[in-house]
Parts: C-alpha cells; sequence; structure tokens
C-alpha cells in the first residue's frame, strides 16, 4: 500500500535521558558566571492523555486528515494495534511518537544573605589562665525546591536527571550535589553538610575572662528555570473502506496534518528550580566584655 511523507518521519537517534545542570561560580548578587546547561530527550509512543493535550480527539484526528489530504477517512490511528494484521507492523510505518527535550534554560536571579548560624560562651572559671578550643561547627541543609506549570499531561517515564556545581567566590569553597526526579512532579531534596569546626582554634584566657564564638555563614539562593517542549512525530496510520487514490490503507506524517488545520504541534512546560546553600563559614571569636575581635578563621 501507500505512504505520503511531507516530512521526516523520525529523527536518526533519540536519546533516553534528559540532563540538567547548573555549573560556574557564585558571586553574592552576581550570576553573569553561572550558566543552566541541559541536554538529551525522552521519546515515547503517543498516549491516550497525550492525545488529549494535542488536541487529537478521534473526530478532530479524522477531520483534519480530511482536510489535508482532501476526503476523511473511515478510520485512522496513531499506534498500534490496528485492525488488519496491524498496519504499522506489516508495512513498517512509524507509530506516533510524543518527544519530551529541554529547549531553555535561564538564572531568574540569586540572593545571599550573611547569617549567625549558631554561637556558643567558652568562660575561664579557674584562677589560672587556661587554654580553650574555641572551635564550633553546626550541621545545616542544602536544600532544591522545584515546581511545575505543564502545557498539558504527558506520561513521561524516564526521570530526568539534574547536577549542580557552584563554586563561590568570596571565602572560596564549593557546593556540588546532583539528584534524579520524576518530570512534571513538585519535589524537594535535601542533604546535611556540617560546617565549621570542632578543632584547632585554641586560645588562651585569662581568669575571668569570657570569649563568645559565633559559627557564621552566608545562605544563597539561586532561582533558574528551564524551559521543556513536547512535540509529535511520526505517521497516521489511515483506512478507506472503499480505496481512496488507488489505496484502502496510507501512511500520512503527523505534523503535516496537524499544520494543515493550524493544530500546535509543540507543548510547553516550564520548571522553576531553587536552590539554598551555605557558603563561607567561619568562626569569629568577640571578648564578651569589650567585643572586640580576638580570631577569626574561615573554612
Amino acid at each position: 500500500m501507500a505512504s505520503l511523507y511531507l516530512l521526516l518521519v523520525l529523527p536518526a537517534l533519540v536519546l533516553a535521558r534528559i540532563d540538567v545542570q547548573l555549573s560556574g561560580e557564585f558571586n553574592d548578587d552576581s550570576h553573569n558566571n553561572l550558566k543552566v546547561y541541559y541536554s538529551g530527550s525522552q521519546a515515547g509512543v503517543i498516549t491516550d492523555a497525550e492525545r488529549t493535550t494535542f488536541g487529537l480527539s478521534d473526530a478532530i484526528l479524522k477531520d483534519s486528515i480530511g482536510a489535508y489530504f482532501g476526503r476523511r477517512p473511515d478510520d485512522a490511528y496513531l499506534r498500534s494495534p490496528t485492525p488488519w494484521g496491524d498496519l504499522y507492523s506489516t508495512f513498517g510505518w512509524d507509530q506516533v511518537l510524543r518527544t519530551l527535550v529541554p529547549k531553555n534554560g535561564k538564572i531568574l536571579g540569586i540572593t545571599s544573605q550573611p547569617m549567625i548560624i549558631t554561637k556558643q560562651l567558652f568562660e575561664n572559671n579557674s584562677s589560672k589562665p587556661a587554654t580553650f578550643d574555641v572551635g564550633i561547627s553546626q550541621s545545616v541543609q542544602n536544600t532544591v525546591k522545584s515546581s511545575w506549570s505543564q502545557g498539558g499531561s504527558l506520561n513521561v517515564a524516564q526521570e530526568i536527571n539534574y547536577g549542580f556545581n557552584i563554586e563561590v567566590i568570596k571565602g572560596g569553597g564549593k557546593t556540588a550535589f546532583s539528584y534524579t526526579s520524576t518530570w512534571g512532579r513538585n519535589t524537594e531534596k535535601s542533604e546535611s553538610v556540617t560546617i565549621g569546626s570542632q578543632s584547632g582554634m585554641k586560645i588562651l584566657l585569662q581568669p575571668g575572662q569570657a570569649v563568645v564564638a559565633q559559627l557564621q555563614a552566608t545562605k544563597g539562593t539561586i532561582r533558574m528555570e528551564v524551559e521543556y517542549e513536547a512535540s509529535l512525530s511520526g505517521a497516521s496510520a489511515v483506512n478507506y473502506d472503499d480505496g481512496y487514490r488507488g489505496h484502502h490503507f496510507w501512511s500520512l506524517d503527523i505534523r503535516a496534518i496537524m499544520a494543515s488545520v493550524g493544530l500546535p504541534n509543540q507543548k510547553v512546560s516550564k520548571e522553576v528550580i531553587e536552590i539554598d546553600f551555605y557558603s563561607q563559614s567561619r568562626v569569629v571569636v568577640n571578648d564578651k566584655s569589650t567585643n572586640i575581635k580576638l580570631m577569626e578563621i574561615g573554612f
């Protein structure tokens, strides 16, 4: 039987996963050196939910084929199985695929806020000078939150891989972590990190002298957005009971069918990701009575 293609049906290679990466230098309120990288794609045979998303009910599909090909068919399919021994496998036609790709990524904004994480009093209550280790540390949470606005229901089985590698300019240090998450699902991930130090900060206190050790850090927040685009490719398997143009069965490109009646073949979804992390940690030791800084060590 015959087939009609106006466009290429499938790319030569379909990648099976999507990667989103944020990397670069964090410099307080400037994000010029932070970049969002994205790659890959995810494809699957169109589902009933995705037919609804793209507005391809049975009636609309047949009407669209009629407008495109000159006559409304008796039957039209987007995937296997079909009657007549399954037209897709019999003639080697391509089922309609929904392909999802990341199309754009950008930084929405960054903020930084100096914070006192914890503090501790050290006091020499003896009658002799004494050495104290005034190092302090605290466990804090680096978190990632994502929220979605979807352009319709899609059945995306493959998880998305995320990676973050942030180098802090002021004070040095790096924040790096990764995770996987389901497409379209609002998520929150966190990991515990310990900042500060419990040792290596010796100070001599005179009798009756007291100091306050503060663990300080900067909390950075980065908001980024990733835009995804879903589109269809492949062929609709069509039957004319009494034949049309010399054949009963035809393979018609779904993109050409949709374009002929103005049905959009792109559905855009957006994901906003917010990353909270701690950097530039240091312990500052002040005399309790005079508030004079006696020591400061960064980590």
